[in-house]
């Protein structure tokens, strides 16, 4: 069975674009079968965003597929075998990991407030350092050594946390709890 990564996220440096892109190259240097798939718009309005031609000179050179922007993310998540995070953008909790721990995506993220809260290292995912590619590529080596058992295993335990960390009822009884 394939391999396939996902990144999910507007294309800006500060998501870790760079951080995903140089960690592909190195994985794919050894495990040319794995897919490193993109998804998300180029925001060119954001100071700090990624060029089309950077992304598609990425993408001919074989590092990443860039997907561009779909509407419903839900099909691509599914097909995907792990979900990549490196964000070092201060954005709360991210959406995205929530979203992939819910439908039993293993998860690779960086240890920052908003992505740390939703991994449990080794047990639904990995945490690696912000802007440490080097990091990145031990974290998805660590992955590629999982056997299927341990990868749906990881996703199981990741939609529990979800369930008991996440889920918007337990949510709103926390916040009556505190407001009273």
């Amino acid at each position: 069975m394939r391999t396939v990564f996902l990144m999910i996220a507007r294309v800006l440096y500060d998501k870790g674009y760079r951080e995903y892109v140089d960690a592909a190259r190195v994985i794919r240097a050894k495990y040319p079968d794995v897919e490193f798939q993109l998804l998300g718009r180029i925001d060119e309005e954001y100071p700090d965003h990624v060029p089309e031609a950077v992304v598609l000179k990425d993408q001919s050179e074989g590092a990443i597929s860039y997907l561009g922007y779909v509407s419903n993310v839900r099909p691509v998540l599914q097909a995907a075998s792990c979900i990549v995070h490196p964000t070092f953008y201060n954005e709360g909790m991210s959406r995205v990991l929530m979203e992939a721990m819910a439908m039993r995506k293993p998860i690779i993220t960086t240890d920052i407030p908003g992505c740390r809260e939703t991994v449990e290292d080794g047990r639904n995912g990995f945490l690696v350092p912000p802007r440490d590619a080097v990091a990145l590529a031990d974290a998805i080596r660590r992955f590629l050594s999982l056997s299927e058992e341990e990868r749906l295993a990881m996703g199981r335990y990741g939609r529990k946390k979800a369930e008991r960390e996440f889920d918007v009822r337990n949510v709103i009884a926390v916040y009556r709890r505190i407001t009273g």
